[in-house]
């Protein structure tokens, strides 16, 4: 990996990596998808797969990945397409088929890697609207032990207007490069945690712009969200809530889950803002993720 990118790595103030740490950087689905493994030290368990939200990036999620490491799983975080640190592109998507192949490339590489007959899918935030529709596909699903969503973004509170959707339906057709602000400006959204604002705040990877043809990518993931049958998730669901979420609604998150997967969800509600790895003491949430996913 070349020195812009360890820099990139290194550069998370006042919380080192427990080591050892490898990044990967592996060129999948013809793309260079940056691939962030944390190594376990006696390893045990199946792997995890960590999808991010539409801002943040991997460094925001390496307390959790490096816990979950240090209880004996390898855990890979996916780096988005166009997020974090990626020059190319920024912000972009193509399709939601672009996405998704991301994501299946990524799982068969780790399985190959780990020879593991499945793996862990962990997502946060807007990552989970992409996690839910890629365990839809039948043969997606069967990469999966389960799904473990947090604070996903299948019903957020804060949404465009209608005039900026038509803009932006507009320019997908036209313009689908034409950048558009994501709605979640202030830091607060995210954390009531001062020094975690500031992070995000000073964050200079931190994504708060997107295309036209991102936000109908999103768009397009909800409407294959909506129209699944209900029941459509066969595996595995946890839902963990923030109970002071700003971006997400919970009970409307709650009851779309409840609709696709039935019997198969699992839900907790935590003390927390949306970003629950953000909290003064995240101990609670790291605790649940370690025994969930055993």
């Amino acid at each position: 990996m070349d020195q812009p990118a360890r820099q990139y790595w290194d550069s998370r103030p006042g919380r080192p990596l427990r080591q050892p740490v490898r990044l990967e950087s592996r060129r999948l689905a013809g793309a260079d998808i940056l691939l962030v493994h944390h190594l376990p030290n006696q390893p045990k368990g199946k792997p995890v797969l960590v999808l991010h939200g539409i801002e943040s990036h991997p460094l925001w999620f390496v307390g959790s990945a490096d816990c979950l490491a240090a209880a004996g799983h390898d855990v890979y975080q996916l780096q988005r397409r166009g997020s974090g640190a990626a020059a190319e592109d920024r912000g972009h998507a193509d399709s939601p088929a672009q996405l998704l192949a991301d994501l299946d490339a990524a799982a068969t590489y780790i399985l190959t890697q780990t020879r593991a007959d499945a793996l862990h899918l962990l997502a946060i935030s807007w990552g989970g609207k992409l996690a839910a529709a890629y365990a839809l596909d039948a043969a997606h699903a069967a990469k999966l032990a389960d799904l473990t969503l947090v604070a996903p973004g299948l019903a957020p509170r804060v949404d465009l207007t209608w005039q900026a959707k038509l803009r932006i339906a507009l320019c997908a057709l036209v313009a689908p490069r034409r950048g558009f602000p994501v709605p979640l400006e202030d830091p607060a959204l995210f954390t009531d945690t001062p020094d975690r604002q500031a992070y995000i705040r000073e964050d200079p990877y931190r994504l708060q712009t997107v295309t036209a043809r991102f936000l109908l990518t999103s768009w397009l993931l909800d409407r294959r969200l909506a129209g699944a049958a209900a029941g459509a998730l066969n595996l595995p669901v946890r839902l963990i809530l923030a109970d002071r979420d700003r971006i997400i609604d919970n009970a409307r998150t709650q009851a779309a889950l409840a609709r696709l997967a039935g019997e198969n969800l699992h839900v907790h509600e935590l003390c927390s803002a949306h970003t629950l790895e953000f909290e003064p003491d995240p101990q609670p949430f790291l605790e649940l993720l370690v025994d969930a996913l055993g």
